[in-house]
């Protein structure tokens, strides 16, 4: 209650809970390039791991498992994001593949003024503007025609990204239910994929594990709880933080370069980012 009294407090919670989200989703670029396996093989397991996260998040909250059309709506928006990203990723560079996909925050807005009317307030626009150029510069270097199909990928990924973010705006949505959902439709499209892999190592199982367990599941428990607490708009702008570490990491470890244009944009998203949450804060 004392929350609910607060909005600055409120938003602060709720930016908290969606940053540790994007840093959680961030892991994926750099453990998919290490992972051999198709891009449905990879999906489709890493979602058993997902699953028993977001499974024994909603037991331990007795959270229950609803199904109606809108929770089986989300589940195909996220299934269809996480496919298309993970073949993104597959087929062109991590920085092509989630600078792409963050195009979400345009499509968010966008949304969110087709289906519930809401026209976005000039800071708004404003605000993504800037996030959309901050993401370019970071990836000046990077950014190239390279995989075609790999680019249009990611900016559908993008699209059905925003979707998921405005999931529990949907009358009758359960974010958790939608999301276990999701996971186990994955898990059954993938099986004749898994099935035709040869490469299985104790590396390869170990990034598996860390890609459904943290990168998938712990990272929507925390975005669940962040979407309780602030607007899709905002959840979507602040995890504008993952299309920064995404690449960073793949660079650390996987030798994918980033150049030293990548801090001025760096400095613009999470700035722009940082600033439109402190102005939503004083508003509400």
């Amino acid at each position: 209650m004392k929350e609910e009294e607060d909005p600055l407090k409120n938003s602060l919670t709720g930016t908290i809970y969606v940053l540790l989200s994007a840093i959680c989703f961030a892991l994926g670029g750099v453990l998919i390039k290490f992972i051999p396996w198709s891009s449905t093989t990879i999906q489709g397991v890493r979602s058993i791991f997902s699953s028993v996260v977001i499974g024994g998040y909603m037991y331990y909250t007795k959270h229950k498992f609803v199904f109606n059309k809108s929770v089986l709506f989300g589940a195909i928006c996220n299934m269809v994001m996480a496919f298309t990203f993970v073949a993104a990723t597959k087929l062109t560079t991590a920085a092509n593949a989630i600078v792409l996909q963050f195009t979400e925050p345009i499509f968010a807005i966008l949304l969110m003024w087709i289906i519930y009317k809401k026209r976005p307030r000039k800071e708004a626009v404003v605000t993504c503007a800037l996030v959309f150029s901050g993401i370019l510069c970071f990836f000046f270097e990077s950014l190239h025609i390279g995989g075609m199909t790999g680019n249009v990928l990611a900016i559908v990924s993008g699209f059905f990204y925003a979707l998921v973010f405005m999931m529990k705006r949907f009358p009758g949505a359960d974010f958790e239910s939608s999301i276990l959902l999701s996971n186990a439709m994955s898990v059954v499209f993938a099986i004749p994929a898994y099935m035709s892999e040869t490469t299985s190592t104790p590396i390869i199982w170990s990034c598996i594990i860390l890609l459904g367990a943290v990168q998938c599941g712990l990272s929507y428990v925390l975005l669940s709880k962040g979407l309780d607490y602030v607007s899709p708009v905002t959840a979507s702008l602040t995890s504008t933080i993952e299309p920064i570490l995404n690449p960073l990491l793949v660079a650390a470890f996987y030798g994918e370069k980033v150049g030293v244009v990548a801090i001025v944009g760096a400095i613009l998203v999470v700035g722009s980012a940082t600033v439109y949450n402190l102005i939503e804060a004083k508003k509400s």
